[in-house]
């Protein structure tokens, strides 16, 4: 056996729980109505989508994913599965990998519900950049799965899981804009610091997935001029971190797994 049974399973877990469905008719729904508000020769749709899929689609990737190992450690199903010939990173990759599965396959349908709406509403939107748009909002998807997965490696209840993964989605939609300017607080005295931005900040900015799928989007998509010429505000800069957040927590938690006590 290999990590491709436990992907497998975990792409099939939500169907079993009849949870898959109540995520696609959500799906369906969403995308079907920002389909359905496009004007003709107002905004394209997939410039209507891009909001909801930075929104949307990091907080149900969390929800898909931070149970999915935290959950069988805590009911004692994790040491059923680790007694058929897998290693614990094959089960960690497994679940990711099935995690990811499942949230392409709910963004896909998303955007085709959006297509179908709108051609059928207003005429055929323009496909190229609607596909554009898809398939980082897909890498979003799978980016917040790793994530997710792998916070849910590192932990031991779901509980904790929880907190760390819904903390993490706050910071991204509100908080993490404010992280700067509380370092440069603190480093100046407590006192508010003067000058000129530096640039670490806005590098730091688009460190955020969000961001950074807004940016590649913005980069890739004609229509929307980067604000800086800056390397941080190129569209490969926001697919890397993407990549990134998809393969760093996913090491992390790996390392974590492997070194604890079930």
């Amino acid at each position: 056996m290999s990590w491709t049974v436990v992907a497998e399973r975990n792409a099939l877990d939500p169907y079993r729980s009849r949870s898959l469905w109540v995520y696609l008719a959500v799906f369906v729904v969403l995308f079907g109505l920002a389909g359905y508000v496009v004007a003709p020769g107002g905004q394209p749709l997939a410039a209507a989508l891009v909001g909801i899929v930075a929104f949307f689609v990091p907080l149900v990737s969390l929800v898909v994913g931070y149970q999915s190992v935290a959950q069988s450690r805590q009911n004692g199903g994790l040491r059923v599965v680790l007694s058929y010939p897998h290693t614990r990173r094959e089960v960690v990759v497994g679940t990711a990998v099935g995690r990811a599965i499942v949230m392409a396959g709910l963004v896909t349908a998303g955007f085709l519900a959006a297509a179908l709406v709108a051609a059928l509403r207003t005429g055929v939107p323009e496909l190229g950049s609607l596909a554009v748009v898809w398939a980082l909002g897909v890498l979003l998807a799978v980016s917040i799965v790793g994530l997710a997965v792998g916070i849910s490696a590192a932990v031991r209840t779901t509980n904790r899981a929880a907190v760390l993964g819904f903390g993490t989605y706050l910071l991204f939609l509100g908080l993490w804009s404010q992280l700067p300017g509380i370092v440069r607080y603190v480093l100046n005295g407590f006192s508010p610091p003067r000058g000129p931005t530096p640039e670490w900040v806005a590098v730091f900015g688009q460190l955020n997935p969000t961001n950074a799928f807004q940016t590649a989007v913005r980069g890739l998509v004609s229509g929307g001029p980067a604000p800086t010429e800056a390397f941080y505000a190129s569209a490969w800069f926001g697919v890397l971190v993407l990549v990134a957040w998809l393969c760093l927590p996913l090491v992390v938690g790996i390392l974590r797994f492997d070194r604890s006590d079930l």
